[in-house]
């Protein structure tokens, strides 16, 4: 059957300047740097020039590298290969402040999520992409009031209740396993169970809890994919959860969203962007958080600013972080922010002085932290080990026994490696794996890593 040229394809390789065999490797390089073998050659793009439209991620990939030519994101139905019908290219990346639109959203990013849609895992979604929700979410009026009446379906206090123990108990899941051990099945509890709820009739008191509930679970399912590497689908999950959280009318929660954006933009380096969203948290919580939530605001700050070296601006944050936990009444604490006890606090110093070098503090700190904490949260402790190991490790002039040290806190860490599915304890293991290079020779350093290597062929 003959196919229409592609004309949109045609016209915009035409202003980028770019030859058939040019596009075919800028998309194969493109696709190597996230993780995909795609394959593709001059011959490929002819075809598509002449109408075929290729599958999988290759459309979006395609998109990115002219818009990077062109200087400016381009759109599927820009180079021609949206798919009619299909969900847009920036699903679930937009701030509304309207509830209906709010839920149809979500509700299209779980069905999609459902159907392992290739550009929800692999398109590049950047912190800078985060800066305009964030501002729509602060400045936005309050929320219009939720109560619905007409439909079939009623909710209480109960239905609000099961979704809300449903949330604790895949928290405690990620916590336990990781990310990669029970999403699908968070999504489809959100698709399934979650969006009939929403839909149903409820009062405005229940309604607000049912979209705050709705927004726990949404972030908690985007952290799951934050931790197993899917950043950029994590990132459409943050900021459906901010929808939620806005409509619920809860600003303390939806500063929690913001502090998460925070820490995955911290992971991934985008440290001035971190500082923002940490910051944009504190502002649209204020009058709202209790000191805990606030402690943990002002936390996610002081990581950013550690990783950027603002040593100043650090230690004003964890002074700020610090008053504000003296002051906290676990009985006054929303549900979502128990996590954040005394362990965690430490843990978080920890970090900080870890990235700002200051040994003697991160040790002190990561130390307290171990001995504060209970079973609950061993992915938590193992990063803090690794940061403890660490730090060890930065001592000035690093004493054999030092190193030994370092070693076996690390090698107490290395169990969790099989039975968490998650990308970032691989991460703080290569980390940790890297600072001991000037050891190499050293029979523990050997000894260790040999360990290393088979616990991580072993998974």
């Amino acid at each position: 059957m003959d196919r229409e040229p592609n004309h949109d394809l045609v016209t915009v390789m035409r202003e980028a300047g770019i030859s058939n065999k040019a596009l075919a490797k800028a998309v194969r390089d493109l696709g190597r740097t996230r993780g995909q073998d795609v394959r593709c050659t001059h011959v490929d793009v002819a075809r598509w020039r002449s109408g075929m439209i290729p599958r999988g991620i290759k459309p979006e990939l395609i998109a990115v590298v002219l818009g990077r030519c062109l200087g400016r994101p381009l759109t599927l139905a820009d180079i021609g290969m949206a798919n009619p019908g299909g969900p847009p290219l920036t699903l679930g990346l937009d701030f509304t402040a309207d509830s209906t639109a709010a839920l149809r959203t979500t509700h299209a990013l779980w069905s999609e999520d459902l159907k392992r849609a290739e550009f929800l895992r692999h398109a590049t979604v950047s912190a800078a992409m985060l800066t305009t929700p964030m501002a729509r979410w602060l400045i936005a009026p309050p929320a219009d009031p939720l109560n619905r009446t007409g439909r079939t379906l009623t909710v209480g206090r109960s239905d609000v209740e099961a979704v809300r123990t449903t949330v604790h108990m895949f928290e405690d899941l990620d916590h336990q396993f990781g990310g990669g051990h029970a999403r699908t099945a968070a999504v489809q509890y959100l698709h399934s169970q979650v969006t009939p709820l929403l839909r149903g009739n409820y009062t405005e008191a229940v309604g607000r809890q049912l979209f705050g509930v709705a927004s726990q679970f949404t972030y908690k399912t985007g952290a799951m994919a934050y931790d197993i590497g899917c950043h950029g689908l994590a990132r459409r999950y943050f900021i459906q959860a901010l929808n939620l959280a806005h409509s619920a009318g809860d600003r303390a929660l939806g500063g929690k969203v913001l502090a998460l954006m925070s820490h995955q933009a911290n992971f991934l380096g985008e440290y001035a962007e971190a500082v923002d969203l940490a910051r944009a948290a504190k502002l649209g919580g204020t009058g709202h958080a209790t000191p805990t939530v606030h402690a943990m605001y002002c936390a996610m700050e002081a990581r950013a600013l550690a990783n950027l070296g603002d040593v100043r601006a650090c230690l004003r944050a964890l002074t700020e972080a610090e008053k504000a936990f003296a002051r906290r009444c676990p009985d006054e604490d929303p549900d979502w922010i128990a996590y954040f006890d005394l362990a965690e606090f430490h843990d978080e110093f920890g970090h900080c002085f870890h990235a700002l070098r200051q040994a003697p503090q991160a040790i002190r700190h990561a130390s307290q932290s171990l001995r504060a904490s209970g079973d609950a949260y061993p992915r938590s402790r193992a990063f803090c080990r690794f940061t403890l190991a660490g730090s060890y490790l930065n001592v000035h002039r690093t004493q054999h026994r030092d190193l030994e040290r370092a070693v076996a806190i690390a090698t107490e860490a290395l169990p969790w490696v099989n039975q968490l599915k998650s990308v970032r304890i691989r991460s703080y293991i290569s980390t940790f794996d890297r600072y001991l290079d000037p050891y190499a020779d050293d029979s523990t350093v050997v000894d260790f890593r040999e360990r290393l290597k088979a616990i991580v062929n072993a998974a």
